[in-house]
Order: structure tokens, then C-alpha cells, then sequence
């Protein structure tokens, strides 16, 4: 049988088994062999040929992801002390270089395998990483959790064979239609619209940036948080350490990250005429503070900041942008801009990424392609990442921008 890019093989058609489409608690595992495991005596496992007493949590992780790492640790900590009855298996997206060099810079006993394709992970419908599947010995699926609501309570409760409820983030069934979104087609001159939760939609936004009727003057939003929407429309950039509350306000009816309670979550879109598109962002912060139950407004704050510098006796490596069309994205893997500032690879990027605001002092003007290749996703990862390309961040006291939420 041919090998399958995902790095996981499926070894016979689930069929055969009467396998669901898709995995839940109480399933049998599919009959497939995990392979390209690194950290282990084995190359190739297959979970449900093997014999004995121990359960598996297979947990879905990355180095590019931040929140992993530490659920690594105690999940590598769990084993040691269940040592015998469990065994952890870590499948992320990574290629072999990338795992060896976070096992070189963390070392740990929990086998890393490889699946490019993420088969499993779309079998268990997850909707992101930080999620487990734990399989008992005899080859059931009996618990699908976050992985940072596993510890030796939840371990007790699983080797006694007791019920464990879903907790893992799984996506819903998207719900698509043939209308346009929130009613604005091509024709339509100007709207806002404000609603709530709207089910099968994912979390997500977007500005309409490239060439066409709404070109810099509509922004979209699908079921977000209060506070994601103000910090967008008055352009803060780091969560928290720019975000101020007065006695009115309650810091719980701002931020909500339990995306389970769909009733503080939101959905936006806002188009003005081609005549205010420069004051597309104004307008979004009247409506917000018309229409949502917390106010928001904008107060200066000598706060800490990160100063971006370049580093002293090294070669600043930018590519010079010969393109007119500006582009970004960024991951845990690093940065990659196309006809960008400096500013904004600063602000964007880096304040999201180390957790404060990021202050732009290069001096350095125009535009670049500029792309990071970050190894691990830690503030060492992401500083050396930014030192390869000639610059360093230090810590400063600056005065910026804060939001204050407030109520009448």
C-alpha cells in the first residue's frame, strides 16, 4: 500500500470496520498505523494492534503554537507518574528538522509524530490544536478534551472507566447560503449591520484590501468578543496592556474567551460610501459605541512598551518590495509580508507576538518583503527570528494609546 503525504496511513478503508465518518467518544480507533514518530523505539505504531493494559492520549499540538508547550510539560509530568498506564502520543504538522530541534532545546518522553495532512484531527472534526483524544486498552475512543483540562484528577477518573465529558473544540457544520452576506451586494451604497452569534459561522474577520467595489471601505466580522471589536476599530494592538476599565465596568463583560457563550460573541459588518472611506475606522468606533452595552474611548498612558532597534554591527536583511500589492499573514512559524512597513511588521506582528505593544525606532522607511522563520514559538524564538534579519527589541517606557471601557 502507498504511502499517504499525511504521514499517517490509513492501513485498510474504515468502512470495512463500520467506522463513523467522523470519531466521538465511544468509537472504536480506525485501523490505521501512526508513523514518522520521533523520541520513541518505534517508527511506526499501530495503536489498535497493540497488546496490554495502557490507555494513549494522542495529543494534537505544534511548536508554532505557544499555548502547546506548557501542555506539553504536564502532560510528559503525567506520564512519568502514571508511568505503565499511559502514553502520550504527539502529533503535530511539524517536519522532522523542526521536531528535532525542539526536542534538542526541550527535551521530553513523549513520542512526536508527524501528520502533514492532519487525517486524524479532520476524523475527530477538532477545530483547532490544543485538543486530546485519549483511546482506553481496549481501543476506544472514551474522551475527547482540551489538553490543558488534563491532569491526574481527569487521569484517575479515565483508568477508573468513568464518563468524562467533551470538552475539545470541534467545528460545526458551516451553514451556507446563496445570499450575500448581511444582505450588502455590489449595488449597496452604504450599511452596518450588528447581530449577534450567528451559528455555522466560524470566528473569523476581514478587511477588503485588493481591487473592487469594496475596496477600503467595508469590514466584516463573525462571531467575535466586545473587546476584539474595539481594539480593531481603535487600532490597539496588544490585548490587556492597552486596555483600561472605569468603575462602571466589569473586566468579565468585556473579554470573553470562552467560546462556548455564544451570547457575548458578535457579528459586524460596516460599508461607508467611497467619499468616507478615510474615516472607515472612525465610523466603526461611533456604531460599536452606539449599539453594544460597553462604551470604549481612547486615553495616552506611559506604559511598557518594546522598542524595535536594529541591531548594532549587523546587516539589516530586507528585500526591497517591487510590487505594488500590500499582503501579510502570520503564524506560529513566523511572519511573511509582501510590500510592508517595518511599522507594521512591528506593530502587527511583534505586539502580538510578545505580548506588548511594539514601538517601531529603526528609522528605516519604504517597503519590504519581509518573512521570519521562527523555530519555536516562545518570545526566544520570535526575538531570534527578528535577530537574523539585523534587528533587536529592549524594553522601554513609552507614552500610548490605551482604551477604556466604560458604561453610561
Amino acid at each position: 500500500m502507498k504511502k499517504m503525504l499525511a504521514m499517517i496511513l490509513l492501513v485498510s478503508g474504515i468502512t470495512v470496520y463500520g467506522q463513523d465518518a467522523l470519531l466521538t467518544p465511544g468509537s472504536r480507533f480506525p485501523d490505521l498505523v501512526i508513523t514518522n514518530i520521533s523520541n520513541a523505539p518505534v517508527k511506526e505504531f499501530y495503536l489498535t494492534k497493540e497488546r496490554g493494559d495502557r490507555f494513549y492520549i494522542l495529543n494534537f499540538w505544534g511548536t508554532w503554537c505557544s499555548p502547546c508547550i506548557p501542555e506539553m510539560d504536564t502532560l510528559w509530568k503525567l506520564q512519568k507518574q502514571n508511568a505503565g498506564k499511559i502514553q502520550v502520543i504527539a502529533i503535530s504538522d511539524d517536519q522532522e528538522e523542526r521536531k528535532a530541534r525542539y526536542l534538542k532545546n526541550k527535551p521530553s518522553g513523549i513520542w512526536l509524530a508527524t501528520d502533514t495532512g492532519y487525517t486524524l484531527y479532520k476524523m475527530l472534526n477538532l477545530a483547532s490544536v490544543g485538543q486530546s483524544a485519549i483511546v482506553n486498552p481496549a481501543k476506544k475512543i472514551v474522551a475527547i478534551v482540551r489538553t490543558d483540562l488534563i491532569n491526574q484528577q481527569l487521569i484517575d477518573k479515565i483508568l477508573r472507566g468513568d464518563t468524562v465529558k467533551m470538552s475539545a473544540a470541534v467545528k460545526e457544520t458551516r451553514i451556507t447560503s446563496s445570499e450575500p452576506a448581511f444582505g450588502v451586494d455590489s449595488l449597496t451604497a452604504h450599511s452596518f449591520s450588528i447581530r449577534g452569534y450567528e451559528k455555522g459561522q466560524p470566528s473569523m474577520g476581514q478587511t477588503y484590501l485588493l481591487p473592487g467595489p469594496f475596496k477600503n471601505r467595508r469590514l466584516t466580522w463573525y462571531n467575535v468578543s466586545l473587546d476584539l471589536l474595539y481594539r480593531q476599530a481603535f487600532g490597539i494592538k496588544t490585548y490587556k496592556v492597552q486596555e483600561r476599565y472605569d468603575s462602571t465596568v466589569k473586566e468579565a463583560e468585556v473579554h470573553s474567551h470562552n467560546f462556548e457563550d455564544k451570547q457575548r460573541l458578535f457579528c459586524v459588518d460596516l460599508l461607508v460610501t467611497p467619499a468616507q472611506k478615510d474615516s472607515l475606522f472612525l465610523i466603526l468606533q461611533q456604531r460599536l459605541n452606539a449599539c453594544l452595552p460597553v462604551k470604549a474611548r481612547i486615553e495616552r498612558s506611559v506604559i511598557t512598551v518594546y522598542v524595535l532597534k536594529k541591531k548594532p554591527g549587523a546587516a539589516i536583511l530586507l528585500d526591497t518590495s517591487i510590487t505594488d500589492s500590500s499582503s501579510y499573514s502570520f503564524s506560529g512559524r513566523g511572519y511573511n509580508g509582501t510590500h510592508v512597513q517595518v511599522k507594521d511588521f512591528a506593530e502587527d506582528y511583534l505586539s502580538n507576538e510578545l505580548g506588548l505593544p511594539v514601538v517601531d525606532e529603526t528609522g528605516i522607511t519604504g517597503y519590504y518583503n519581509i518573512k521570519t522563520n521562527v523555530v519555536q514559538r516562545n518570545k526566544a524564538g520570535i526575538i531570534k527570528s527578528i535577530e537574523e534579519l539585523g534587528f533587536v527589541v529592549e524594553k522601554a517606557e513609552r507614552e500610548m494609546p490605551v482604551i477604556v471601557y466604560y458604561k453610561r
